[in-house]
């Protein structure tokens, strides 16, 4: 229920809306005005009818009825209890319920008091799609309660009041769209006839008197004082008004009037027809007019482009050029050469003193195949030069993509575009933010060589300079006659220019620069050129901008490669250093451990393996580094020979139990392994290979065993270490390979570890033409697997011999 403060409110704000129609100027014809006041009028009698309402005392309360149903017309719940959206309606939630009771039903004047729901009462929800739009609900007499039948009946009927609703509902909604359209289209014919009215007639009435003596316009005397008048309506939109003055002396009956507005809807339709052709009409003769004018002016540009006369002479079954020396005598006949009602050119007729009609007849036909025939011919050289035109485009886009040094791009460019598209002079200059100027970069012929060795430039903010401009405004420009241009700033190294056309380069929001292209002939651009003249101008952007990218990418990689080399370099030499004085210090240890300079005692004794066991591992990490920095660096040297490989699985398996028996793990060599296989390798660097495997299986297994497994594949052998570890997440598989990688830190920190141990042994496997790798399913007790393929012959690059050689 609305509240009295809500209706004020509201009438306030419909009362603000009237005043702001009446300031409207479109409201203040007399029709907008009676309008307003009729609205006003009716605002004034709801407020006063709503107030007395208002004033009568409330209802007493009712007791709630047996039977209520209720709608809520903007349910926010579901079955389900979940929310949904339900588009708002228009004004305040309301609800709308009724309730049946002895035979009779009333309207529910507060449902949410009315509808209590007691313990006997059930209550059925109405629902459509899922979603409740309210609640039936069913109160039996307490002596008699419902059955499960009847519940069920309750549940169909609620069921079948849901449906009902939403049919009425969709009624509701299906007639208010009707009324819609139909306002719609009646809004529209009265803006159409406000509009014909206000274009053809000036806001003149149209109107006509007819009588027995004929039809003559209407004038304000013409009005009958008395008679009948029918309304003129187009789609229930009123355009007009038809009197009618009857004799007195025969009043008219019902058959009469009927004939009357049989009349009216019949001029009703004919008016809207004559003025829907009229629109036509007019669309047609704008759309004709167009026409002529695309006509003369692509007639205009054709001839301009064209360096000789278009006039032509027919004689004695031959067609020759108009000249001073063949120029005929004055035509007898000259009929207009035109092409969509635009003029083109003449067509004369001479040798003859007269001329037949038959023969006038037949050279007027001749002027119209003719004028059809050179349209056509201009249309398909048109056709064909922007055909060219495009093939030409994609070339120097091609070209562009290709190079990549930005100079040459661009001289390219230039070049290609002044012989391709036939031009006098074209030129490139780039965007100096710095400067605020625009450099020449490049330009075509030995011309454009000497301008920009010149160093021609062009201020930005140059007011005579179309380039300048160009690149200020973002938009290409054209010069078709450059001795009639303000803008345009001449060149004494370009004394023939007579049309220009500049194009800006841009590449997001940035202007690189400006595409500048000039020709010798008057009128030489259109808007067709900018078209193509822009995309070319974009595609060189992009790929002048490509070609600078590469550029600073070039010189960074070459930087970070000499960075790298000189980061090898001072490892190598570093690593160098620091094992000199390390190997020192753990062979003095080793003495005093001996007790070569007299006897330790126990804790002396403590602290000097301590040193020692440190001193190792320091000097394992260094030979690490220094190993990465020798392969890095090329100076890693191969030794290759031949020898079992068996010896060395077995050496590793017997420098490595130790560390494996400390942790319960058991080391071995598969059975099926090939014992007799002898290879080529580097013996001391494949040892190496094998023990940073075997090591690294060992440091991260903490139960079950590490096996060995070789045997020959084909003309390789494949090594394959497995362990029951914690195993490796496939997608790091790779970086573990990766130079100071650690997969997981926290695993990692405990085992120790600098991350080159894997890398280096890629890289010497690698180095003698094989291949490792890993496999691992990452399920802590499966473990990992890595693989060492090998050639039998050690199969070392050239550019390794050459590398070790120096």
């Amino acid at each position: 229920m609305y509240s009295h403060e809500k209706f004020r409110r509201r009438l306030d704000e419909l009362f603000a809306d009237v005043e702001r129609l009446a300031a409207d100027p479109a409201g203040r014809t007399s029709a907008g005005r009676k309008a307003l006041d009729e609205m006003r009028t009716r605002l004034a009698q709801l407020e006063a009818e709503f107030t007395e309402i208002n004033k009568k005392s409330p209802a007493e309360p009712q007791v709630p009825p047996p039977a209520a149903a209720i709608v809520d017309p903007n349910p926010v719940v579901s079955q389900t209890g979940k929310s949904r959206h339900v588009t708002p309606l228009l004004y305040e939630k309301e609800q709308v319920g009724y309730a049946f009771a002895g035979l009779s039903l009333q309207p529910l004047q507060d449902t949410d008091s009315q509808v209590s729901g007691g313990t006997a009462a059930i209550t059925a929800p109405l629902t459509v799609g899922g979603d409740v739009i309210g609640r039936m609900q069913i109160e039996p007499p307490v002596e008699k309660p419902l059955s499960a039948e009847e519940v069920s009946l309750l549940n169909a009927v609620a069921q079948q009041a849901s449906v009902q609703i939403q049919n009425l509902r969709l009624l509701e909604a299906t007639e208010r769209a009707r009324s819609e359209a139909e306002a719609a289209t009646r809004r529209f014919i009265h803006e159409s006839w406000d509009s014909y009215l206000d274009g053809i007639q000036h806001h003149e009435r149209v109107g006509y008197v007819y009588d027995q003596s004929g039809i003559a316009p209407y004038e304000e005397k013409d009005h009958p004082a008395d008679g009948i008048q029918e309304s003129v309506k187009v789609m229930e939109e009123q355009v007009g008004t038809l009197y009618i003055k009857h004799d007195p002396t025969r009043p008219l009956v019902e058959e009469d009037k009927e004939m009357i507005a049989t009349v009216a809807q019949r001029i009703a339709q004919q008016v809207e027809n004559i003025r829907l052709l009229a629109d036509a009409s007019r669309a047609r003769a704008e759309a004709e007019e167009a026409t002529r004018l695309l006509t003369r002016e692509g007639w205009r540009s054709f001839v301009n482009q064209q360096d000789r006369d278009l006039r032509f002479i027919y004689n004695s079954g031959q067609v020759v050029p108009m000249q001073a020396g063949n120029m005929p005598d004055a035509p007898i006949r000259s009929l207009p050469l035109v092409v969509r009602g635009e003029p083109i050119g003449e067509l004369g007729i001479g040798g003859k003193d007269s001329m037949s009609e038959a023969e006038l007849d037949m050279v007027a036909q001749i002027a119209s195949k003719v004028s059809t025939q050179i349209e056509n011919l201009r249309l398909s050289a048109s056709n064909e030069k922007r055909a060219s035109e495009l093939a030409t485009v994609a070339t120097v886009s091609t070209t562009a993509s290709t190079v990549l040094d930005p100079d040459k791009l661009l001289q390219q460019v230039v070049d290609l575009t002044k012989e391709r598209f036939g031009l006098y002079h074209a030129h490139i200059y780039l965007a100096d933010d710095d400067w605020h100027t625009l450099m020449l970069a490049a330009g075509a012929g030995e011309t454009g060589k000497q301008m920009v060795e010149f160093g021609h430039a062009i201020m930005m903010d140059a007011e005579k300079s179309l380039v300048a401009r160009s690149a200020r405004e973002r938009i290409p420009l054209i010069a078709n006659d450059v001795k009639n241009e303000p803008d345009f700033l001449p060149n004494p190294l370009l004394p023939n220019t007579r049309s220009e056309m500049a194009v800006p380069m841009i590449v997001g929001e940035k202007v690189l620069g400006v595409l500048d292209v000039q020709s010798e002939v008057v009128g030489r651009f259109t808007e067709e050129d900018t078209t193509i003249m822009t995309t070319l101008a974009l595609q060189v952007g992009v790929a002048l901008q490509n070609a600078r990218l590469y550029v600073a990418q070039t010189a960074t990689v070459a930087q970070l490669r000499e960075l790298d080399r000189l980061k090898s370099s001072f490892l190598a030499n570093m690593s160098h250093e620091l094992r000199t004085p390390l190997n020192s210090i753990l062979g003095f240890a080793d003495v005093i451990l001996e007790e070569l300079d007299g006897p330790l005692t126990e804790n002396m004794n403590n602290d000097l393996k301590l040193i020692q066991k440190n001193g190792q591992h320091l000097l394992h990490l260094i030979n690490d580094v220094l190993d990465m920095a020798k392969i890095e660096s090329g100076r890693m040297n191969l030794a290759i020979e031949k020898f079992p490989l068996t010896e060395i699985i077995e050496e590793v398996t017997s420098i490595t139990s130790p560390l494996a028996s400390e942790k319960n793990l058991a080391l071995f060599i598969e059975p099926g392994s090939d014992r007799e296989l002898e290879i080529s390798a580097d013996r001391t660097r494949l040892r190496q290979v094998m023990i940073n495997l075997v090591n690294n299986a060992i440091k991260f297994t903490e139960k079950g065993r590490i096996a060995i497994h070789a045997a020959r594949d084909g003309e390789d052998v494949l090594i394959r270490i497995k362990d029951t570890g914690i195993g490796i997440p496939p997608e790091q598989l790779e970086s573990v390979f990766q130079e100071f990688v650690q997969v997981d830190t926290s695993t990692t920190r405990k085992v120790g570890g600098t991350g080159l141990g894997l890398p280096i042994s890629r890289k010497l496997i690698e180095m003698h033409g094989g291949r490792l790798w890993a496999e691992s399913t990452g399920v802590n007790g499966e473990g990992s697997t890595f693989f060492v393929l090998l050639p039998i012959e050690a199969r070392v690059r050239k550019d390794d011999k050459e590398i070790a050689k120096n």
